[in-house]
């Protein structure tokens, strides 16, 4: 198997770290991916969102919820004290707060995901990002000429899915239309697409950075990945009834005039 382009002991840069004054800072590189990915990802929910202020305070409740969830969970399948983040997690967490805050502000929960799931494709790319730069969540050996070699694991190379999984994710947010003909059909397109997009790649990825499900046919992420495509696939949106209420106009019903 070819050894593949190597990355240099500064090729992966887990933390940035800054000397002021004779004092040295360490940034998390990985978490500040993360910290610009839920800005950018704020950013696009609000240009994208048919109520601006609405969906603003969601993206505080959604990004609060997903951090913790993604953590929990992590914490749950390696043991207490692990340092980490669970994406799987983050997300269940993620559209539980979409309909809390859709519960709290009596607006439909459809069309905060409308604005909500490309915003977290474009988080989700960003921090993919870091986690390349802090060499977690890597592919398979790959004989492949784009295949790397991580310092810390050492030869063979492996597929850089965490560019892979970047990469994808944002295609997704620029096929996704701004607005889409029915509430909620720009979110049901996230979620297919990203759920069909992850159970793929999950097929590269390193045995030791993930959970499988006792069996051994699918892992934990993928079949998660699954489930959120089915359901975007079954719950499709619905056509507007013709018989909906609608404020009345002026001109209608003329004997109720006085």
């Amino acid at each position: 198997m070819a050894s593949g382009p190597p990355l240099a002991p500064g090729g992966v840069l887990p933390a940035l770290r800054v000397v002021l004054g004779g004092t040295q800072i360490a940034v998390s590189l990985h978490g500040l991916a993360i910290v610009l990915g839920v800005g950018a990802g704020a950013r696009l929910a609000v240009r994208r969102a048919r109520e601006p202020a609405v969906v603003a305070a969601a993206v505080a409740a959604v990004a609060a919820a997903s951090l913790v969830g993604a953590h929990a969970l992590f914490a749950l399948l390696r043991g207490r004290g692990a340092g980490g983040l669970a994406s799987t997690g983050g997300i269940a967490a993620a559209l539980a707060a979409v309909f809390v805050v859709a519960r709290a502000t009596r607006r439909p929960a459809a069309e905060l995901l409308d604005a909500l799931v490309p915003a977290g494709l474009l988080a989700l790319a960003i921090g993919r990002l870091g986690c390349f730069l802090a060499g977690c969540c890597y592919g398979r050996p790959t004989a492949l000429p784009w295949g790397v070699v991580f310092p810390a694991l050492g030869p063979p190379a492996r597929h850089p899915l965490q560019l892979y999984s970047a990469a994808g994710d944002l295609l997704l947010v620029l096929l996704l239309p701004r607005r889409g003909r029915l509430s909620g059909a720009v979110a049901r397109r996230g979620c297919i697409g990203f759920g069909c997009l992850r159970a793929a790649l999950e097929t590269l990825r390193d045995p030791a950075t993930t959970d499988p499900i006792p069996g051994g046919w699918v892992t934990l992420p993928q079949a998660a990945a699954l489930l959120l495509a089915l359901a975007g696939v079954c719950l499709r949106p619905r056509e507007p009834s013709i018989y909906s209420s609608r404020p009345e106009e002026p001109c209608a019903w003329p004997m109720r005039r006085r």
